[in-house]
């Protein structure tokens, strides 16, 4: 592992699941076991049966074949040789099948808890981890790297395996000639060092790799995103350009792994074919002199030939470990990222009052609020303006800590944000955002999205609210509409409507509208604004807007520059006060005049 983290990380990820691997280490060891008993039956055929020699055989094996009529009789009846490998076949295939069975549980249950742990920490993980983050990278973390590491897991299997193929062979070599088994071992340790140092160098190719696909995958996910905006600006041959680079660097990249690993393979392919013909050379000569028979240099031949292969496969191993050691860095990467504890804290109900007291808050060391103070009633709807940039949105991000404040205090109700729970305050808190997210879902399961269960006539009375009731029902399915990917099926003020019906339907007893009433005419505006006055008592409202004939109605409205409230009060003291908020209710006012006379005023 490339750290303790990674290697603990795994760790998580397999408990309750090395019963399996107990299992496949079993079965790995009695296959093993099983592969090589066969080529020592034929040695001592050769020796023992065809020829004169005793029988080199455990005790107890000797007296079952002595009690059966000797070797006269097996010479005579020589498809018992033949009925034994038969035997022995079946056992080791049996050994195989389990084992495979019992890795590929193994595999697959880890890829099922990484997929489950990756998911539940995105569910977790900081709002500003989120801002950071890219889509396209993160599904690769959740799909190609798990694929890596749970193919890495089954691999890694074989490994063992070969390990246990090498000290079983080994263990019957030695037995046959100690000197042919010990020049035979010396290239093991020649394979494992050049395996360590290829190792170490291809990790680094192999995270730059991963990295590089990375990014691939994020442009794709935005062009998949964003059709509409790509083509409005007619910068398809651009994107084809961009990802085109990015492409190119990704094959380029995957050419340099694929050349250092063919000079690995091409390696130790070429140390396995010299360490046979070392052996082959000096068995002729250990069997000229008499130290070993014809049959034991048959076995030990056979024995090393079975052995070349599954060598010649570490280097391939060593590669993918490589890959899985990158693999399993990037997915835990996401699995130790900050987190929100949502349940930590004090459970309440709004009652009195919110209040911002000396707020400072800076984000990427850019100072966002200097001192913000205002208060806000429960029942009243208070209105932010400002500039683009001052910082509107941020007072809801901090509000529902989304981010946490550096100095200064939020208080609900006389206590600290930071006592109360996350999930209980985001319970009292419905945002209304101004680009709102809808899910591939019916426009009924979007509405009802805060509850795991769906009251229709709840659905009907909030979009009623929301003014969208009447659109909804011009759709051929109504309420059952399935919502397209990414809400193309509705317009942007039919998507702003739908998500104010959503907020509405959490019964949250603040409602934050963020500029979430842009995409709706003017007259729409008023109408919902009337709406939520007229069935929603009590309901503390926080809106955002540029537009004048949106917040003029509000008990107070907040005016912010620099970090700071700059004014605050009603529409008609602000007027008065000849200040920012004044000179733009002079700019938009042919927009107010027209927007009451078509509303009957």
């Amino acid at each position: 592992m490339k750290n303790k983290k990674d290697f603990m990380y795994l760790h998580h990820q397999m408990k309750k699941n090395y019963r399996y691997f107990i299992i496949s280490l079993i079965f790995i060891s009695l296959g093993a076991f099983f592969e090589f008993l066969g080529p020592r039956i034929i040695g001592v055929t050769i020796d023992s049966i065809i020829g004169n020699s005793p029988f080199d055989l455990p005790i107890y094996i000797t007296d079952i074949i002595n009690s059966i009529g000797g070797k006269d009789f097996i010479l005579a009846n020589i498809f018992i040789i033949s009925l034994a490998f038969i035997i022995i076949t079946l056992f080791s295939a049996s050994c195989e099948r389990i084992r495979l069975k019992a890795t590929n549980i193994l595999g697959e249950n880890v890829g099922y808890n990484m997929r489950k742990d990756i998911f539940n920490s995105l569910q977790s993980a900081t709002f500003a981890y989120h801002k950071n983050i890219k889509t396209g990278d993160i599904i690769q973390r959740c799909s190609t790297d798990i694929d890596i590491v749970r193919n890495f897991i089954l691999e890694f299997n074989n490994l063992i395996r070969i390990c246990a193929k090498i000290i079983v062979a080994y263990i019957f070599m030695f037995g046959i000639s100690f000197n042919l088994a010990l020049i035979s071992f010396i290239t093991i340790p020649l394979i494992t060092i050049v395996s360590i140092i290829f190792n170490s160098r291809v990790i680094k190719k192999f995270t730059e790799a991963d990295e590089a696909e990375g990014k691939m995958s994020a442009q794709v996910q935005e062009n998949l995103t964003a059709p509409r905006v790509i083509r409005a600006f007619a910068r398809q041959k651009g994107e084809v350009d961009d990802f085109d680079k990015k492409n190119q660097i990704f094959a380029d990249l995957w050419i340099k792994v694929g050349d250092l690993l063919t000079v690995f393979w091409a390696s130790t392919g070429a140390f396995a074919i010299v360490q046979e013909m070392t052996v082959i050379c000096f068995a002729i000569v250990f069997s000229a002199s008499g130290s070993i028979s014809p049959g034991e240099v048959i076995t030990f031949m056979i024995f090393n030939s079975m052995l070349s292969q599954p060598i010649s496969m570490v280097g391939r191993l060593v590669g993918n470990m490589g890959k899985a050691v990158v693999a399993i860095n990037r997915i835990s990467e996401v699995s130790y990222c900050d987190k929100e504890d949502y349940d930590k804290g004090l459970n309440f109900v709004f009652e009195n009052e919110i209040e911002f007291k000396d707020v400072h808050f800076s984000f990427d060391n850019e100072v966002i609020f200097n001192g913000l103070s205002f208060k806000i009633k429960k029942g009243e709807t208070v209105a932010i303006l400002g500039a683009s940039g001052s910082g509107k949105t941020t007072i809801l991000s901090l509000l529902s800590r989304f981010y946490d404040v550096s100095q200064g205090k939020i208080l609900i109700d006389g206590i600290n944000i930071n006592q109360i729970s996350i999930t209980s305050l985001r319970q009292n808190i419905g945002m209304v955002m101004q680009e709102p997210f809808l899910f591939s879902k019916t426009i009924s399961q979007n509405i009802a999205f805060s509850s795991a269960n769906i009251n229709h006539s709840k659905v009907i009375s909030c979009a009623k609210i929301s003014d969208i009731d009447e659109s909804i029902q011009k759709f051929t399915n109504g309420y059952d509409t399935l919502i397209g990917e990414k809400g193309v099926t509705v317009s942007g003020g039919q998507k702003q409507r739908i998500a104010i019906a959503r907020a509405l339907y959490a019964d949250a007893n603040i409602l934050c509208f963020d500029d979430s009433l842009s995409a709706v005419d003017t007259v729409t505006d008023l109408r919902i604004r009337k709406n939520l006055q007229e069935n929603i008592l009590d309901m503390t409202q926080i809106i955002i807007s540029q537009r004048i004939s949106t917040l003029m109605d509000a008990n107070n409205i907040i005016v912010i520059a620099h970090g700071k409230v700059i004014e605050s009060g009603n529409h008609d003291h602000l007027c008065n006060l000849n200040g920012i908020y004044n000179e733009i209710v002079h700019i938009q006012q042919d927009i107010i005049d027209q927007t009451n006379m078509e509303a009957g005023e």
